[in-house]
């Protein structure tokens, strides 16, 4: 979902350095990212197109043009990979299974790599959990698993 959209609208809400257009397009959450909003007096109501990559829930906006014409380019910062690693750069699990294995549960079949994290099917006091454990091995959410 990273394809490059373009979208026009009025502004319905500002929520820091996002913004709700509603448009042709339907409602549409856009994200003028960190920085995006500085120098910029936006209210509801205002008119303005944006172009961007499509995420899931938003728009990330890299160009942005006001009612007046007025057209900005957007920029976003590099952010370095979660732990240092590139995606799908290969991560020993062991760490993962070992922790799981040190709070009480058995691991059913191989950790499942995820961009942040390994998900890890186990069972304990014969119930069945997912288990999201860091690259670092800390386990970080539990939740039952059907």
């Amino acid at each position: 979902m990273n394809e490059t959209v373009r979208a026009s609208g009025t502004i319905w809400g500002v929520f820091g350095h996002r913004l709700a257009l509603d448009g042709a397009e339907g409602k549409v959450l856009v994200d003028l990212g960190p920085t995006g909003i500085e120098g910029l007096d936006l209210r509801i109501g205002d008119p303005v197109s944006v172009s961007g990559q499509r995420k899931p829930s938003e728009i990330k906006v890299t160009g942005l043009t006001l009612a007046d014409g007025t057209e900005r380019v957007l920029t976003w910062p590099d952010r370095p990979p979660p732990d240092g690693l590139k995606p799908g750069e290969a991560v020993d699990p062991a760490p993962a299974v070992a922790n799981v294995k040190a709070a009480g549960y058995v691991a059913e079949g191989s950790p499942r790599r995820k961009p942040k994290h390994f998900e890890i099917t186990a069972f304990k006091d014969g119930k069945r959990h997912e288990l999201h454990v860091g690259l670092d091995g800390a386990i970080r959410k539990i939740k039952a698993a059907a």
